[in-house]
């Protein structure tokens, strides 16, 4: 009885060491994969933003079909920081004095915002002047994009380990200052 015991004990890490693993090693590689395209593609649509200063529907459109390429699905955050600078007066008597000092104010705005200037409830052309969501020089632009959901690697780790990871494996931050107004 004992001999059949560590047999089946043996079939099942065998089992585990031939078949799981190496599929557990591909589908982190496919991740790897994944990760990369998603990195490209985010520094590559936060570059030509920044470059040019604005937003179109067909920029934003290929960026996301590009990003379901990979066969994964993704959460997008756009945020564009507004940033104004204005010199601080001082008022005495009847006249404004400068001070010397300036005030920076940063509004900022969220992908609700953004999405609601390139896709409007009216229909408009894509190519249409008015979808096009404006950055001025000196402000500030990022996306960040996360995985929704689990990969097949993150499902198949938590079924070997017992586990049930929350967190997603594909984060990427992209972004700066807009260098440019090509408008």
């Amino acid at each position: 009885m004992d001999r059949i015991l560590w047999k089946v004990l043996a079939f099942l890490v065998c089992a585990v060491l031939l078949f799981l693993v190496p599929l557990l090693n591909m589908l982190e590689r496919q991740d790897d994969i994944a990760y990369n395209i998603v990195f490209a593609e985010c520094s590559r649509f936060a570059d030509i933003c920044r470059d040019t200063g604005y937003i179109t529907p067909n920029l934003y459109t290929d960026f996301v079909n590009r990003l379901n390429s990979t066969g994964n699905t993704y959460q997008v955050r756009m945020t564009h920081i507004k940033r104004s600078v204005n010199p601080v007066y001082r008022q005495t008597g009847n006249t404004m004095e400068f001070t010397g000092d300036y005030e920076i104010i940063h509004v900022t705005r969220g992908e609700d915002e953004i999405l609601d200037v390139l896709f409007p409830l009216t229909p408009l052309s894509p190519l249409d002047e008015s979808r096009r969501y404006k950055m001025a020089m000196g402000d500030l632009f990022f996306v960040e994009v996360q995985n929704r959901g689990k990969t097949m690697a993150v499902a198949l780790r938590d079924m070997i380990l017992f586990s049930n990871t929350k967190t997603p494996c594909i984060f990427v931050r992209a972004g700066g200052m807009v260098r440019n107004e090509a408008y």
